[in-house]
């Protein structure tokens, strides 16, 4: 929680921040089982008995577990879209800290006043340039983080408790030479592999479905489209809509105040050319500055509220069709609009709907059954003695040979994604070997085949025994305590002692 305690001290301080290793990483970052579906009272986002944290807590724990991961990732955070890792992490190690202080409060531990302060007043976030404890720089952090020094105090004496459970559920595991040289084994273990990914979510280009096929499947189908209509009504009435023209003069949003009204004089005075006769599209012609629409006359399209920016809604769909606008100002600049047509908003109907829903769901169906059958007869093709890479070539289908890759426990693989199942075959056959099975991978049929497999000897394995000890150690350590947490978890859940609102906190 804190920034880090002074050397040797027995508590560790980054329960909740990322530097801290081994246990503590997996138990208060990687997640565990599934969070039970009560639902706190109030704006609490996770409530345990008397305890309840709230947004602020979230958002504190989010901010380190970001800052975290963008100094891991750098660029990657972004590109990997990790915002949604974040929270979902955040909200687990909300949870796992309320867990593990009421089991430890369930068992008999506590933590003593005494023991808060000593480890507080020597953390060096909170000693000033004397050497000695700032009750100011203590103060400001608890303000700033957590409300008041109460709520501070409260936190930290829950993350103290659940480090004391800690330690007792990791003092007794042991683990034996045999377990670490698996360990190492399945670290060293390399393979490269080619794989097909036959996508069973849409059709080729050229497999088009007929309108009788079509229709055959919306008879088979007929009670699973109507709920599905009834599930999407919404989203399939028609908005109402304005087709609109304009003509932009554009001013950056820094501009100066005379560069914003030289501009509105420019719209007013293409406004005013267009009252004494002119035509809408030549004045846009010759005087927008959106390139996008000058040539089609300032034409926007048909569009619906939502599309445009606010400014332009509010008036579009408060303009009369072939009425003129005043100048209206947005983040671009100046517009003078017209309204050249208005459609009025209309529920969907059965009848109106029923064919396109048809198509979608016989599309979809059909793309199932055409990635089944490619992907069959590869399998088939390797059962008969063919490798993966022969029957593809034989089948006009491309393989993706992604790098050489490890074990990972999520199963990650480069282009697939997580992929257990396949990382599982991968590390069964041996170099050369290909998999009949097919497995479902994200919408896609995926047949492996396992190029070149690497595999440590022995002595090899042996010589890191003593290196990787520790590493295996809290590998079996996280285990046991994840085990234990989800178990305990779940018994809170059960009694309902336990509740989450896990859509106030993902805004899922």
């Amino acid at each position: 929680m804190l920034e880090s305690f002074r050397k040797g001290q027995r508590w560790l301080t980054l329960i909740f921040v990322a530097a801290i290793g081994g246990v503590f990483i997996f138990f208060f970052g990687s997640g565990g089982s599934g969070i039970g579906p009560s639902t706190p009272t109030g704006n609490a986002i996770v409530q345990l008995d008397e305890v309840q944290l709230m947004t602020r807590d979230f958002q504190r724990v989010s901010s380190q577990r970001e800052q975290m991961l963008r100094e891991q990732l750098g660029e990657a955070y972004d590109q990997l879209n990790a915002d949604q890792i974040v929270a979902s992490q955040s909200l687990q190690q909300l949870v796992n800290g309320v867990v593990l202080a009421a089991a430890a409060e369930d068992m008999g531990l506590h933590v003593t006043t005494d023991e808060v302060r000593r480890v507080v007043q020597s953390s060096p976030a909170f000693i000033n340039e004397e050497g000695k404890f700032s009750p100011q720089a203590f103060n400001s952090y608890a303000q700033s983080f957590f409300g008041t020094q109460r709520n501070f105090i409260q936190a930290f004496t829950r993350d103290l408790l659940g480090q004391k459970l800690l330690e007792l559920l990791t003092a007794q595991t042991t683990v034996s030479d045999a377990e670490i040289d698996l360990a190492t084994r399945y670290t060293l273990e390399e393979a490269r592999i080619a794989y097909a990914a036959i996508d069973a979510e849409s059709l080729p280009e050229d497999e088009i479905l007929p309108d009788e096929a079509v229709e055959a499947w919306a008879e088979e189908n007929e009670d699973a489209l109507r709920q599905t209509f009834n599930a999407r009504a919404e989203s399939l009435a028609t908005p109402e809509q304005v087709r609109a023209r304009h003509i932009l003069i554009e001013v950056p949003a820094e501009a100066s105040e005379e560069a914003i009204a030289d501009a509105r004089s420019l719209a007013e005075a293409a406004r005013r050319r267009i009252e004494l006769g002119e035509a809408f599209e030549a004045v846009a012609g010759e005087l927008s500055d959106d390139v996008g629409t000058r040539t089609g006359g300032g034409d926007l399209g048909l569009f619906a509220r939502g599309s445009n920016d606010p400014a332009l809604d509010e008036v579009a769909f408060a303009l009369e069709v072939g009425e003129l606008s005043e100048p209206v100002r947005s983040e671009v600049g100046w517009h003078v609009l017209r309204v050249d047509e208005r459609i009025d908003a209309a529920p969907a109907t059965w009848q109106g709907s029923r064919l396109e829903l048809a198509r979608e769901g016989a599309h979809a169906a059909r793309a199932v059954d055409w990635a089944q059958e490619r992907a069959e007869l590869l399998a088939q093709a390797i059962e008969g003695g063919s490798s993966l890479e022969d029957a593809a070539r034989n089948a006009g289908m491309t393989l993706e040979r992604p790098p050489a890759m490890t074990r990972r426990p999520d199963g990650f693989i480069p282009g697939l994604g997580a992929a257990e199942d396949v990382m599982t075959a991968v590390f069964t056959l041996e170099s050369g070997e290909s998999s009949p099975e097919i497995f479902d991978v994200a919408g896609r049929k995926v047949l492996v085949q396992v190029l070149e497999r690497t595999v440590p000897d022995e002595d090899t394995i042996a010589a890191q025994r003593d290196t990787n000890r520790d590493a295996a150690l809290v590998q079996k350590q996280n285990a046991v305590v994840e085990a234990w947490l989800a178990d305990y978890r779940r018994q809170l859940e059960e009694s309902g002692r336990l509740k989450v609102n896990a859509a106030l906190a993902l805004g899922t």
